[in-house]
């Protein structure tokens, strides 16, 4: 059970004028003013089964809306505390050189800020709904930093790239952005899954960047040089050899999610797949590292 839900609904035309007010199907909706054709509705009571009430909204919604604007709907939740969050704090800033801008009304945070500016090299758009990776957190940070020390040394351009749990696709996306060739961003959570592929809507990534609901162990090795690998400790024993086995030398992962306390492990970890740690940070006590399987044919 959840503390309440927000349900955003953007429209190709703006017909919120005709949503009545206040929304009462067994659970109370509550209708929120917003930019134009965007409807926010929320619900701050537990719900116990948000799936069947989020079917409901949706018919009663569309008994207002005209028949031929449905399918162009688009559909966003996420939990009210995370609501709550994006709204009073607005973009966020992602390692030392990204912005995520959440889209909808929350972007009023930075006006100069819009969807036409999404070629941006230092601008994502990114909207968390229940997965994780919305920027904050200092493993993403420290993950995007790792990217960006890549990308200066033009070891991201022109690679085939796997985000490893990839959450919101937040990675991928900014691997996208810097010029790989092709990134697959995999999770096993269908959630994070469609949030994922929202992102890379947003992003006018879809050429480049794609979703798969799998886990490492269902790439078949070729032609992988770059893993991204923002895990738990526990996930990240489990899957630190299978990563590194599918990637070509000299392969590359960004290793995250794990804190110093850890790092003995972790040395045990990559000392085990004769791997070697080519850079690494640490971020109120979380660490992010790249590390190598064949740190000789790195050009620095």
């Amino acid at each position: 059970m959840n503390k309440g839900i927000v349900v955003q609904i953007r429209l190709p035309r703006d017909y919120s004028v005709n949503i009545p007010a206040n929304l009462y199907l067994g659970t109370p909706w509550r209708i929120h003013k917003g930019a134009s054709g965007i409807l926010t509705f929320s619900a701050s009571e537990p719900i116990s089964r948000w799936d069947f009430c989020l079917r409901e909204l949706q018919n009663r919604v569309c008994q207002f809306l005209p028949k031929d604007i449905h399918s162009a709907m688009e559909w966003e939740v996420m939990p009210l505390e995370r609501y709550n969050f994006l709204r009073d704090k607005g973009p966020v800033q992602i390692g030392r050189s990204w912005i995520a801008v959440p889209p909808g009304p929350f972007s009023h945070h930075t006006p100069k800020l819009n969807r036409h500016e999404t070629s941006s090299k230092k601008i994502i758009f990114l909207s968390p709904g229940w997965a994780f990776g919305d920027g904050c957190h200092p493993s993403t940070q420290g993950s995007v930093n790792a990217l960006q020390y890549l990308h200066e040394h033009n070891l991201v351009r022109g690679r085939f790239v796997l985000d490893v749990g990839t959450g919101t696709g937040i990675l991928g996306i900014i691997a996208g952005k810097m010029g790989a060739r092709s990134v697959i961003c995999m999770d096993i959570d269908p959630e994070a899954t469609r949030v994922a592929k929202e992102n890379i809507r947003r992003n006018v990534l879809d050429a480049v960047v794609s979703v798969s609901q799998c886990t490492v162990e269902d790439i078949p090795p070729g032609k992988w040089t770059l893993a991204l690998a923002n895990l738990t400790i526990s996930v990240m024993i489990r899957m630190l050899g299978r990563i590194a086995k599918v990637l070509n030398a000299p392969g590359l992962v960004v290793m995250s999610g794990f804190k110093s306390t850890n790092r003995r492990e972790v040395a045990e970890l990559i000392r085990q797949y004769c791997l070697e740690i080519i850079w690494s940070e640490e971020q109120d006590g979380w660490v992010t590292s790249i590390v190598q399987k064949n740190r000789k044919a790195l050009p620095f």
